[in-house]
């Protein structure tokens, strides 16, 4: 009897494992990613699974470690002929140019600031557009790479992709310092798996160009293949690396990584914007792009403490002054700094427009792709 009590407390972990391959398996039946689909299944799965869910997803994500890195990130070229396009965004509009074009277009005299949204993020959705429209308010040009072909797929052939978009910006770059362009004019901002793809560029401008990147900002940089290795983001990448970590542990890696390193919310905490949901990790993840965003119209609107320690930070205790951070961030701010949310905040963003790291849409640990023709059109990079 004690036995079937137990039992009835806590699924056995192969229960669990197998749940989860059910439900991801469930889900990756829809022809395309739903952004409701983690609401939807925090109502009607199991209590114990619901309060466990960021274990699972931990569990989960350890199968991608397991891939050996050499070949994860071999191919450094892309198997799409008209590759990514950047597309340019200024008062004139926006406009899709080629490495060579983009390069001619940019002004000297200019800071240049450039956007890699993350899987599954498109240049229209909630987080380009947030993100674009607050960075236009201090630059007169804003850059977005066009990652749609390569992370709108399962999720392990997008981390694959992390090289050959490194590459596409490495040759954009590489055109601008020959021109010379100083690189340390550029500021890369990069979301999840973007914040990958903008270390990686910058690994490459060293290696090859004996450069360095001016500015790295990276949001929320994904965890699962990420949790070790020397293909993600580290503070070599750039004079200055900002990182924000907001699903801190679960889809966003937790050690910090930058020369500035904010916690929202300290480790692992919950945010008062996401309270309410059973499962709140795809609302905890983008929580570092809107941060940012609010911090590019007003700079007052995300400040932290800085923890002397990682125990002060655990304990959110941070005991130093309160320093500006997100855009206006001064690279002098060193260290780990705590951010807390009031308690009373508002979502500024509609949820529902949201294609964010969501582990339950198409298939996303197996090698597979999914594009629709519609997609292949509207990425081409004009001649």
């Amino acid at each position: 009897m004690r036995r079937s009590r137990t039992a009835a407390r806590a699924p056995a972990p192969l229960a669990l494992h197998t749940l989860l391959l059910a439900l991801l398996t469930a889900a990756a039946a829809q022809p395309q990613p739903t952004p409701d689909t983690l609401a939807a299944l925090g109502a009607i799965l199991p209590p114990f699974v619901s309060e466990h869910f960021d274990e699972l997803v931990k569990a989960a994500s350890a199968s991608c470690e397991a891939i050996p890195q050499q070949l994860l990130f071999a191919r450094t070229s892309p198997l799409q002929a008209s590759g990514a396009p950047l597309l340019r965004y200024s008062r004139g509009g926006r406009r899709a140019l080629s490495a060579t074009r983009a390069a001619e277009r940019v002004r000297r005299g200019e800071p240049l600031v450039l956007y890699v949204p993350g899987w599954w993020n498109t240049p229209s959705d909630a987080s380009s557009h947030a993100l674009v429209q607050a960075l236009m308010t201090k630059h007169s040009a804003v850059h977005l790479l066009d990652t749609r072909l390569f992370f709108c797929r399962g999720y392990v052939t997008a981390v694959s992709n992390i090289t050959p978009l490194s590459h596409t910006l490495f040759n954009f770059f590489k055109k601008l310092h020959k021109s010379g362009y100083p690189l340390s004019s550029i500021h890369i901002i990069g979301f999840s798996l973007g914040a990958h793809v903008a270390g990686l560029t910058g690994k490459l401008v060293k290696r090859n160009l004996n450069a360095t990147l001016g500015r790295i900002t990276a949001l929320d940089p994904a965890r699962p293949c990420f949790a070790r290795g020397e293909y993600r983001l580290d503070k070599e990448d750039a004079a200055f690396v900002q990182v924000i970590h907001s699903s801190t542990g679960v889809l966003g890696i937790a050690e910090p990584l930058g020369h500035a390193d904010v916690y929202v919310n300290g480790v692992g905490g919950k945010h008062p914007e996401c309270a309410g949901r059973s499962i709140s990790l795809e609302c905890d993840h983008a929580r570092a792009w809107q941060l940012y965003s609010a911090s590019a119209m007003n700079e007052l609107s995300l400040m932290g403490r800085r923890c002397a320690s990682w125990d002060e930070l655990l304990h959110e205790q941070c005991s130093g002054s309160e320093t500006v951070l997100g855009y206006s961030c001064s690279p002098t701010a060193q260290g780990m700094f705590l951010f807390k949310s009031q308690e009373n905040s508002e979502p500024q963003f509609r949820e529902r427009e949201l294609h964010v790291f969501n582990l339950f849409n198409l298939l996303s640990w197996p090698f597979r792709s999914w594009q629709s023709s519609k997609l292949k059109e509207t990425s081409k990079v004009p001649n």
